[in-house]
Parts: structure tokens; sequence; C-alpha cells
């Protein structure tokens, strides 16, 4: 054979196995080994209870086992990095929030959102304030008169520095002219046993991570940041109480940078069908997770308004310089 021939046949083969590879995994070899969602989050938090009960309703959906792993520490950066540096064939996922946006412009870290691939957003998760169920403060506003008659006195907890939680306290500091003491938290369950222990006088989160203690009549929600009040609720919201903050939290998933985009478009596949999931509906339901489908040209079209958003807010608060 000539030097044309050998050329034109080496060619082809590879022609061949590449267009068998990608045949194989449009035909859906994808996925064939266990799938890890990461989660910056604590066991208990938020971020932990999203991806837990998402990869509980997708059983039957997705056909192979998906591990949730907590990889806490630098307020997001440690899983953030964990998944950036992880192959990009969409077997590790990590669990998104405002979070990984915020860390990174309040201190140095070795990646960002930016090394990420945005693959799906899932939901909004509307934030809360709650108290324990023996309080004395029944409304944001006696909230509010205690902490300007004993400034710097209650001990408001939330998760970690960069998060929306922590964005709150500034802000109800800042639009209701008071000073309270911020305490720190890892994630929302820590949180939540701080305050049911009296260690905290307050916590801020979402109606997920205190649904059982609401219903056992532990921990009393004083208030949403929500512009609407909950479905099917009677929990006013802080505007409504006079303090106006409406804050977004998004939950979805992001991969390596350079992610395949067949294992992209599967996982906005199933995302979309688990949605309908009627049992799955029912969960979300149950504790106000509002649906917020997003592919992920809209997703990362999001990302980058969130991120101008949150920096603009960060300024306006004096967090940020």
């Amino acid at each position: 054979m000539r030097y044309g021939g050998r050329l034109a046949a080496g060619v082809a083969l590879v022609a061949m196995v590449c267009g068998l590879g990608v045949a194989a995994l449009a035909q859906g070899t994808y996925p064939s080994k266990p799938i890890t969602l990461v989660t910056h989050s604590s066991v208990g938090a938020g971020g932990d209870i999203f991806l837990r009960n998402l990869a509980k309703h997708l059983e039957g959906i997705v056909p192979v086992p998906i591990v949730v792993e907590n990889r806490r520490g630098g307020a997001s950066a440690t899983a953030v990095t964990y998944v950036a540096t992880s192959p990009p064939d969409g077997y590790v996922l990590y669990g998104s929030t405002p979070t990984m946006l915020q860390t990174p412009m309040l201190t140095r870290t070795q990646h960002t959102y930016l090394d990420l691939q945005p693959v799906v957003n899932v939901f909004f998760d509307p934030m809360i304030l709650y108290v324990k169920a023996d309080s004395p403060w029944k409304t944001l506003p006696d909230i509010v008169n205690a902490a300007r008659a004993k400034p710097g006195q209650i001990r408001f907890g939330a998760a970690t520095p960069g998060s929306v939680e922590h964005m709150i306290a500034h802000q109800i500091q800042k639009v209701a002219k008071v000073s309270v003491q911020p305490v720190t938290f890892e994630g929302g369950g820590d949180l939540l046993l701080a305050v049911l222990g009296g260690h905290v006088d307050l916590g801020v989160g979402e109606y997920a991570e205190v649904a059982a203690q609401v219903e056992a009549r532990q921990v009393r929600v004083v208030a949403s940041f929500t512009k609407d009040r909950l479905p099917r609720t009677t929990i006013p919201t802080a505007t409504e109480q006079g303090v106006p903050i409406v804050v977004t939290k998004f939950r979805g998933l992001l991969g390596p940078k350079g992610m395949d985009p067949q294992a992209v478009a599967y996982w906005e596949r199933v995302v979309k069908q688990v949605l309908e999931k009627p049992a799955y509906k029912q969960y979300y339901e149950s504790v106000y997770l509002l649906p917020g489908y997003m592919d992920h040209k809209q997703y990362r079209a999001y990302l980058d308004m969130m991120n101008q958003t949150l920096r603009r807010y960060l300024k306006e608060i004096g967090v940020l310089k």
C-alpha cells in the first residue's frame, strides 16, 4: 500500500474508533459506574439534604449508585477545588449554592466557579429566620427591639462567612440599624443544634433544615426572606414586618470544566425527569423548595449575573471594599 493509502486507512480507522466511542456514549453507556455528588455542607445542612434527597429520588432513573460526599472546609473552597480537579467525565458533580460565588470574593481561593462546568439548576431554596420554641420573640420586630435594647448581645447564628445566611445577618444589622453578635457555623445542621441547645438566640437557614423540629414544636419560624409568603403557610415575610430583605438561594449541579457534553445532556434530561416524579414533588413541596430548572447554557448566564449581583450587594452592605 502506498503512503497516501496507508494514511487514508489510518485516518479512517481513527474516525471509526472515535465514532464508535461517541456512538456508544450516545447509546447510553454513561453512566456505567457510581457517581459522586459533592457538597461543602455538613451532614444535615441544606446542601447535604438537597443532594441526599435528589440521589434518593433518582433511584430508578439513574441506573448506577449515587454517593453523597461532604467535603467541608474553606467555606466551599475545599469542595470546589476537589470537583475542579476531578476527571471531566461526569462522575463527580458539585451541589452548588451562592456560597461558591461569595467565598472567592472574600478570600483567596485556588479555584472559583469559572473552573467548573455549569450543568443544571434544580431549585430555589427560600431562606427563613427561626428561634427556639420557648423564645420570648414571636416576630421579627420583637428581635429588632431586643437587639436595640441590648446592642451586640443577641447571638445570631449563621453559616460560614460568604454564605447567604451570613450575608442576611449583615443586612439585618444595616437595614434595622441594630448590632448583633454573629456566630458562624459550618452548616445548618450544626446551627440548628446550637439553637436547640440555647448556645445562640436565633438562626437563619432553609426550611428543610428545621422542618422536623418545626413539626415537633421545638423551633418556630419567625420570618421568610422571600418576596411572597411561602405557599400554604402563614409565615410572614421580613418585608411585611418592616425589614425589607429578599434573598435568592439557588441549588444546582456543576462538574469539572470541560465536562463531557454527553454527560451534561444526560443530567439535564434526568433532572427534568425527577422533578416530575410524584414522590419527589411531594417531598420538595413539603419543604417549600421551588423548582428552578435551567439547562447548562441558562445556568452559565444566571451564575455570571448572580456573581455580579452578589459582588455589588456585598459592597453595599460594607462586607466587600
